[in-house]
């Protein structure tokens, strides 16, 4: 950044359509913080701050570089405790890791593609673990007096096993599905989830409590309740409405975080990262000196 927070919004903006800077605060004063040097200056004078460019040795000024204050293995490391949050149940405190994360990475400066790549990969797991721990947060705050009311948590509990998670988090996923599937009396879905649990090969105890509930489920393979989801059709979620986008339906996406939306909420500022515009057309994320030659 370089001590010029203006130029890194702008170029926030034209690359991944950074509209909303609230959430940048913290980390534009933490890089700003970091990279100033302070310069003791004449008595009774306030002293001054500079900002050294990381290659010092390039006279010209057109050719000076901002250092690097944020590096990939440290996000890396960040994301290792997203994971234990998650395990761990704390979907809220999770939910804040991953979205620090997920901001942190159009600041990076790295040297390779392959860097480039991981950071990259990075950011579409934050997308994924913080579009599917809202979507959970949202599930367990919903009433349950009506049928409607379970059939949309169980819909919810649906859809969060089609994010893109670590196995031993999918695992819980399912785990609830199926429990929730199998108390609604939607026996055939419910085999479905317990046979892609069986799948994942879990520990002994709850394989074998899935092969029972299996066993169970296939000998009256109904559901008693019609639900918003098919899953032999290909679908991408709705950041925000949480209902699925099937194959072949107009969808919207956020330049920075790539999430998916139902066109009628373009324009609207991204959930998932929420600082972008959702549908506006930039040039995309530019952090590798070496990313375009």
């Amino acid at each position: 950044m370089g001590g010029s927070p203006d130029s890194a919004m702008r170029l926030l903006d034209d690359q991944v359509g950074v509209v909303d800077f609230n959430p940048y605060k913290s980390l534009f004063l933490q890089v700003m913080g970091r990279g100033a040097v302070c310069l003791p200056g004449i008595p009774c004078q306030a002293p001054m701050f500079a900002y050294p460019p990381r290659n010092l040795h390039d006279n010209a000024p057109k050719n000076t570089l901002p250092r690097k204050f944020i590096k990939l293995t440290e996000l890396v490391e960040q994301l290792q405790v997203g994971y234990q949050l998650t395990t761990q149940g704390k979907f809220s405190d999770a939910a804040e890791k991953f979205h620090s994360i997920l901001l942190s990475v159009p600041l990076l400066i790295v040297e390779t593609k392959e860097e480039m790549n991981e950071a990259i990969q990075l950011m579409g797991i934050c997308r994924e673990y913080i579009l599917g721990l809202q979507m959970e947060l949202a599930r367990k705050e919903l009433p349950r007096r009506t049928v409607d009311d379970q059939v949309r948590i169980c819909e919810l509990a649906a859809y969060f096993t089609h994010c893109n998670l670590q196995p031993m988090h999918l695992m819980l996923t399912l785990r609830t599905a199926v429990s929730l599937f199998y108390k609604m009396k939607n026996f055939k879905t419910a085999a479905s989830f317990a046979r892609r649990l069986i799948d994942l090969g879990p520990k002994p105890d709850i394989a074998t409590q899935m092969r029972k509930i299996l066993a169970a489920c296939e000998k009256n393979p109904t559901d008693e309740h019609k639900l918003q989801y098919d899953q032999h059709n290909p679908f991408v979620l709705c950041a925000k409405s949480f209902q699925p986008i099937y194959r072949g339906k107009a969808v919207e996406r956020c330049p920075l975080c790539s999430v998916n939306y139902m066109p009628e909420y373009k324009g609207l500022i991204c959930t998932i990262c929420k600082v972008s515009e959702v549908g506006k057309e930039c040039i995309g994320l530019r952090i590798c000196p070496n990313q375009f030659r």
